[in-house]
């Protein structure tokens, strides 16, 4: 029996809008501290935590309540709780699963359909604003995003209705795949190889984006007033120029390798004027810009 039809209906018309609007505007989700990582951890926060270990977590933790598994049930209790215990408190967030866990219980009790239908939507609500990243502030250009995260929560709790949880990890998993192998596709084949140039009088700076793949040898030599970076992303240059400068600054281009040649007026005055020369051709912001 097909039940609750409307989950997949919704989802998808929804899922496909907000896929159409992120693609007409050609959008990308504004820059937070999550994307400020550096070459050696991109293809665990890219494959492999979001491929293999996520949609386990998520669906259990989301929707656990929708399995037959008693213990799935239990851990659907007891996840979101531990989660906010480990990560920070946040009183909104609690008094929302307070909500949530008070519509299981009626539903696990007099098993109203319409509370069904509520607990799914509360809990793809949940689902997408836990994506939203934790330094992020709420704004209108995180909206179809979160709409895509709502819709695939209304899309994943039909294919546990109708089919199994298994069937949730798999495609969750494989939409995760999708998402990490169009970035890798970006980053090999979409960067502009335009080579760009920052002078002024105390400095001067010219740098040229490199494909993701073409080599995993970098190198960063500093010498008298002059450094040489070669295929390197900026996060683990900052890592070696000055590591918390990332306190305060954000990387424009999360994980774009580049090689760079810049020229200070005196060795002295080097990393403060490479900083400086990375920020005047925006490839360095001010947090809150």
């Amino acid at each position: 029996m097909n039940q609750k039809k409307w989950l997949l209906i919704s989802g998808s018309i929804l899922l496909s809008l907000v896929l159409f609007f992120i693609a007409f505007f050609q959008l990308a989700p504004p820059l937070t501290d999550i994307k400020q990582s550096s070459f050696s951890s991109f293809y665990l926060y890219t494959f492999i935590l979001p491929v293999l270990f996520a949609p386990l977590y998520e669906e259990i933790r989301f929707r656990g309540f929708l399995s037959k598994s008693k213990i799935l049930q239990g851990l659907f209790i007891i996840l979101t709780p531990m989660s906010l215990f480990v990560s920070g408190w946040n009183i909104n967030v609690f008094i929302f699963v307070l909500i949530i866990y008070g519509l299981f219980i009626l539903y696990k009790r007099y098993e109203y359909g319409l509370i069904l239908d509520i607990l799914i939507i509360l809990t793809s609500l949940l689902f997408s604003s836990l994506h939203l990243p934790k330094e992020a502030n709420l704004s209108w250009s995180w909206i179809p995003f979160l709409g895509v995260t709502f819709s695939l929560g209304l899309i994943f709790s039909w294919v546990i209705l109708n089919k199994s949880i298994i069937w949730a990890f798999l495609l969750h998993g494989g939409w995760n795949l999708v998402l990490g192998l169009i970035t890798l596709w970006y980053l090999q084949f979409g960067i502009s190889e335009e080579p760009g140039e920052v002078i002024t009088e105390n400095y001067q700076m010219e740098y040229q984006r490199i494909p993701f793949l073409n080599s995993n040898s970098g190198h960063y030599k500093p010498k008298d007033n002059i450094l040489t970076i070669t295929n390197l992303n900026l996060q683990d240059v900052l890592g070696i120029v000055s590591p918390e400068i990332l306190d305060t600054m954000l990387v424009t281009e999360p994980y774009v390798k580049y090689n760079i040649t810049f020229q200070s007026e005196n060795e002295v005055d080097l990393k403060f004027n490479f900083i400086k020369a990375l920020e005047m051709d925006s490839l360095l912001i001010k947090k809150g810009n």
